[in-house]
Order: structure tokens, then C-alpha cells, then sequence
């Protein structure tokens, strides 16, 4: 999806697999409405992405799920200076040497009611954020994130703010931004306190 579309995907399933490196769902300079899309990529040698949204991008995503695997690095949900609105989605990677749940390039996505997963390789993360200037904004409402590496990875350029979530696996790393938790507790259902990350 490229071009400023502005298009419908609805009852979707769209499979990619093979390639050096491999899409699902690329929208670029898209915002197309995503609901009931199931988006998946596997088997790359470099990297797989379940949805990619890149070059300002603000798709609308509602029951999505966005899986990838069995590439050096997977992505379920890759947003690269793009601000989506994920609701009810399911993203995962697995199997690569580093699996991203969501990355975060110079985005600003609103996350809510998501299952976010990154297991099987070296380096898991959840939910992974970074930039190389600028200010953004990650927001995560009732939602379950997991990453053994990191549950949340935070570059200076970010303010991620968790509410009513869970948080299992890795502990939360700064990176120098600013990560905020109110009612979040972890895997044992623990938490450190009502407005502290676990």
C-alpha cells in the first residue's frame, strides 16, 4: 500500500515467506483502515516483518494479528516514522537472532488491549524503541507485553507511558527516556508499586 492510499483491508490474510526479506503488510506513505487482518512473514535471511508501516503512516489497525519468524531479525509490528492506532492486536516474533514484538523508529503509535510477544532468539524484546532525534510518544493501555531481553527498551528520544498492563520477561531499560507505569504488575502478577515498573 503505497501513495497516500487510503483503502480498506478488511477479512485479510496475507502470507509472505522466502525471500532474502520478507512483508506481510507493507504500508508506505499509507494509512489504510486494517480490520480482521491476519499478516505474516517467514523464512527470510535477513529480516521479516508481520506489518510494516513506514514514512508516515497512521494506519488504523483493529483485530490484527502480525507474526513473523525464522529470519536473523523478526518483527511483528515494524513502525518507522509512522503513528499508528493498534487496538486488539496480536504481534509476535520468534526464532531470529534478535525478535522484536514492535519496533519503534521515530513513531508515536497508540497501543491498546494488544498481546505483544518476542521469544526464541538472543535478543527478545517486547516492545523496542529508538530514534536518532526528534521527541515521540508511545502510549500502552491494557495490554500484555512480553520479552525476555526486555519487556520495554527505551532510546532517549522517547516517553513510553504503560497503563493497566502487563509486563513479563526482562526488566524495563530507559536508555535514558522516560517510561511511566501505573497499575502494571508482571508475570507472577507482582508489582512494585501502583506507579512503578516492574
Amino acid at each position: 500500500n503505497s501513495s497516500s492510499s487510503s483503502l480498506a483491508m478488511t477479512n485479510v490474510s496475507a502470507n509472505a515467506s522466502g525471500g532474502s526479506s520478507n512483508y506481510g503488510v507493507l504500508n508506505w506513505s499509507s494509512s489504510p483502515a486494517m480490520t480482521n487482518v491476519s499478516a505474516n512473514a517467514s523464512g527470510g535471511i535477513s529480516d521479516n516483518i508481520g506489518v510494516y508501516n513506514y514514512s508516515s503512516s497512521s494506519p488504523v489497525m483493529t483485530n490484527v494479528s502480525a507474526s513473523a519468524s525464522g529470519g536473523s531479525n523478526n518483527y511483528g509490528v515494524f513502525n518507522a516514522s509512522s503513528s499508528p492506532t493498534m487496538t486488539n492486536v496480536t504481534a509476535s516474533a520468534s526464532g531470529g537472532t534478535n525478535n522484536y514484538g514492535v519496533r519503534n523508529y521515530q513513531s508515536s503509535p497508540t497501543i491498546n488491549n494488544s498481546v505483544i510477544s518476542a521469544s526464541g532468539g538472543s535478543g527478545n524484546y517486547g516492545i523496542y524503541n529508538y530514534a536518532s532525534g526528534g521527541s515521540y510518544t508511545v502510549l500502552v493501555n491494557n495490554s500484555q507485553i512480553s520479552g525476555s531481553t526486555n519487556t520495554i527498551y527505551n532510546d532517549a528520544e522517547f516517553v513510553t507511558r504503560i497503563g493497566a498492563s502487563q509486563l513479563s520477561g526482562g526488566a524495563v531499560s530507559l536508555g535514558g527516556g522516560t517510561v511511566s507505569c501505573v497499575g502494571v504488575y508482571d508475570e507472577n502478577y507482582a508489582s512494585a508499586g501502583y506507579t512503578t515498573c516492574p
